[in-house]
């Protein structure tokens, strides 16, 4: 789905269901945000792909957090792209290299985290994306502001029913009520859209 003319929201089949990263690009970065499943690589290729991209190009990878879902296809698209640069939470970071265990018992994945950031950080790239630090779900969740279309990428932090925000899903979540103080936290920033990994694209007038 296209969000604007340098970013689409790709649509990749979790067996069962359904997973909603999103690609953007600018004139030298093509920027990935959250990974999938391992073993789904040839899925991202193709969704890559069939937006006019290729993922050799891949220039940096962004997880909005540590889960098996979010960061499985890593290593394999970074043999295709190798010098993509991979970007985390500071608080997000040793699950994710697997310096501590996840905390949710999946397998460590030992990716190397190029870079960490914080609340606020703007990334200065594809007319820039703000990072917004939601925890509750896991302690580095982000959430990514594309400043140029004013869509937030959600990750988990959020999931969408009946075209309204809820909260995160409580069984999959860390601390709930920090989880729900994050809900807030990005309604109060009154993006234009929201991205759900798991329930898709929300516009702020539906």
């Amino acid at each position: 789905m296209k969000i604007a003319p340098r970013t689409h929201m790709l649509e990749i089949d979790s067996g069962g269901g359904r997973m909603f990263p999103v690609l953007t690009w600018d004139e030298s970065h093509v920027v990935l945000i959250d990974a999938g499943y391992p073993a789904q690589t040839d899925a991202f290729v193709g969704a890559i792909a069939g937006v006019g991209q290729q993922v050799e190009a891949l220039t940096e990878i962004i997880l909005t957090h540590q889960d098996l879902d979010h960061i499985g296809c890593v290593h394999d698209l970074l043999k295709l792209a190798p010098n993509a640069r991979v970007i985390a939470h500071t608080e997000e970071a040793p699950y994710i290299d697997g310096t501590t265990p996840p905390i949710k018992g999946f397998p460590s994945q030992n990716i190397h985290v190029d870079q960490t950031v914080a609340d606020g950080d703007v990334l200065p790239f594809c007319n820039g994306i703000e990072v917004v630090h939601t925890p509750g779900h896991t302690p580095g969740s982000i959430c990514l502001l594309l400043r140029d279309s004013g869509t937030m990428v959600c990750g988990d932090a959020l999931n969408i029913a009946d075209g309204q925000i809820i909260g995160p899903n409580p069984q999959y979540t860390q601390d709930m009520n920090l989880g729900l103080k994050s809900v807030e936290k990005i309604k109060a920033l009154h993006p234009d859209a929201i991205v759900s990994y798991h329930c898709g694209y929300l516009k702020r007038d539906a």
